[in-house]
């Protein structure tokens, strides 16, 4: 029986850097998490029932329910859509620190006071804990969340073979100025900033391990220096759910994305013979699978 996927939502957050290019925040997930133990990955996590909520509606800014639904392709009712972007800010806080918000009077939330900084320190732990929600915090605060600081980027869905399943949209947002990104240090043990090309290459070396949807992205973020055009594109980009294939044989798994020029055929279950997976990629290839070998995945290219 094929799991359902549960809404997820995760954020690729960006610097820019001091000549040329932007760096992403990359978190080592613990090497006991069921899902992607191990694997450095971008700060996320599922849809909580708590974010959709309509009483969080007034406290935030930049974004209704409507607009929401819109632009995630009018699949889904007003306050999962809305949910995706509150999610998003809050696995953003809870796993990197990050905390997309401002005051009532529009400035941007900033950790200056260290009484301060230990307050909302111990929000995040509540937070993690269940024990408080970002309503809650809203309240005490006054802060309105900036969810037009989240820009709606990718949909993938965990593969069909996995028992533990995702549908996860994926949003980009800018590193806020007075803020540290730092893991967790519960669900996650480091935290890195890399450009993509860096985290590429660190992948094939073996000193960075990607999970297969961090890795594609990647991919596509690298064909890019500037990360304003990238966002520019958005509004006309038409996003598409992206479901790999995962699949084992003769003793090695290995995932097809759409586009390998085998999807189809092992989408329909049969298997070609002999299995051939193309050539090993290079950071500037286009990866159509990758293939789980030495404790990683590793990306390849197959071609017609």
């Amino acid at each position: 029986m094929v799991a359902i996927p549960k809404n997820a939502a995760t954020v690729i957050l960006f610097r820019e850097k001091s000549q040329k290019g932007f760096e992403v925040f990359l978190l080592k997930r613990h090497e006991k998490s069921s899902f992607m133990g191990g694997n450095f990955v971008y700060p996320g996590g599922r849809v909580d029932p708590d974010d959709a909520h309509p009483d969080i509606f007034p406290h935030c800014r930049g974004l209704t329910p409507s607009e929401a639904r819109r632009i995630l392709g009018e699949t889904i009712p007003e306050p999962e859509s809305f949910a995706h972007w509150i999610a998003g800010v809050r696995e953003l806080y809870e796993e990197a620190g990050v905390l997309l918000a401002c005051d009532r009077e529009g400035n941007p939330f900033i950790e200056k006071d260290p009484i301060k900084k230990d307050l909302f320190l111990k929000y995040r732990n509540l937070l993690q804990q269940g024990e408080i929600n970002l309503l809650e915090l809203a309240q005490k605060e006054r802060l309105l969340f900036a969810l037009d600081q989240l820009h709606y980027y990718a949909h993938w869905i965990t593969p069909e073979a996995r028992s533990e399943r995702f549908d996860t949209r994926f949003f980009l947002a800018p590193h806020p100025e007075g803020q540290e990104a730092i893991h967790d240090q519960r669900e996650t043990t480091e935290g890195v900033w890399l450009t993509p090309h860096e985290a590429l290459g660190k992948n094939l070396k073996g000193d960075v391990l990607l999970s297969p949807p961090t890795l594609k992205t990647l991919e596509d973020l690298s064909r890019c220096d500037d990360i304003d055009e990238i966002i520019d594109s958005l509004p006309k980009k038409r996003i598409q759910p992206v479901l790999p294939i995962l699949t084992k044989v003769s003793g090695e798994a290995f995932i097809l994305f759409p586009g390998d020029p085998e999807y189809e055929t092992f989408r329909r279950g049969d298997l070609p013979d002999p299995v051939n997976h193309g050539r090993p990629s290079r950071p500037d290839d286009n990866t159509t699978r990758v293939v789980f070998r030495d404790g990683r995945w590793l990306p390849f290219c197959r071609t017609e």
